[in-house]
């Protein structure tokens, strides 16, 4: 745990920004998600969002290959 708050210490404003603001809004959907009893609607957005993202960063070029390709058949 040490080494986290040194990272963090030492760190760009940027990363202390995006640490700051994932707790927030790990926190506040963990309360709306417990106060609404939609734990598991919550949870699947956040997948969503989370897996639209990494399939957007790491498949970007096999995503847009595809599309072109189902494009073209119709």
């Amino acid at each position: 745990m040490t080494k986290f708050f040194d990272f963090y210490k030492n760190g760009n404003l940027i990363i202390k920004v995006l640490f700051l603001s994932v707790a927030l809004i790990m926190a506040v959907l963990w309360i709306l998600g417990s106060l609404t009893k939609l734990d598991r609607l919550v949870m699947f957005m956040i997948g969503t969002i989370v897996g639209g993202v990494l399939i957007n960063i790491f498949l970007y070029d096999y995503v847009v290959e595809a599309i072109n390709y189902v494009a073209g058949l119709l």
